[in-house]
């Protein structure tokens, strides 16, 4: 590397963005595959249940599918993710803050080095970033509630 060569510095909060994106992504998957999953159940054109025809005793009862078979899925839970690097740069912005009579408010932008740091460096930073799961939010749950109340 040359006396004037820069190494690339990347935002802080765009990893920590581009990381979340990617959990979300994540999760997305796994709610599509879990939504998949269920809708093989139903008739795709009228939307009645996949039943089969049992005997029991004297009985013949018409038991839908989705009832005689699991329904477990994978759910992401906590996930962490480490990474090292190097404070390269730190770069303010202004903007007008609303709530205070639009006073000039500043935060930073860490610029980090990720490239060419090896794991004896003194000068790097380890991050570790945990994303866990939360309850749904209580308004959500009662919106689920009185829907499935109208079923």
């Amino acid at each position: 590397m040359g006396i004037f060569s820069k190494r690339p510095k990347y935002a802080l909060s765009d990893i920590l963005k581009g990381l979340h994106n990617a959990v979300n992504s994540a999760q997305e998957m796994l709610q599509a595959q879990q939504v998949q999953n269920l809708t093989k159940f139903w008739q795709s054109d009228d939307g009645t249940p996949i039943s089969q025809k049992l005997k029991v005793g004297d009985r013949e009862l018409n038991v839908p599918l989705m009832s005689l078979v699991s329904h477990s899925h994978l759910e992401m839970d906590d996930v962490e993710i480490k990474f090292k690097a190097r404070i390269g740069d730190v770069a303010s912005h202004s903007f007008a803050n609303k709530l205070e009579s639009n006073n000039a408010m500043t935060h930073s932008d860490l610029q980090m080095e990720m490239e060419g740091i090896k794991a004896t460096d003194d000068d790097v930073m380890e991050v570790t970033i945990r994303f866990k799961q939360k309850d749904t939010p209580e308004g959500v749950a009662r919106l689920t509630d009185e829907y499935n109340k109208q079923i």
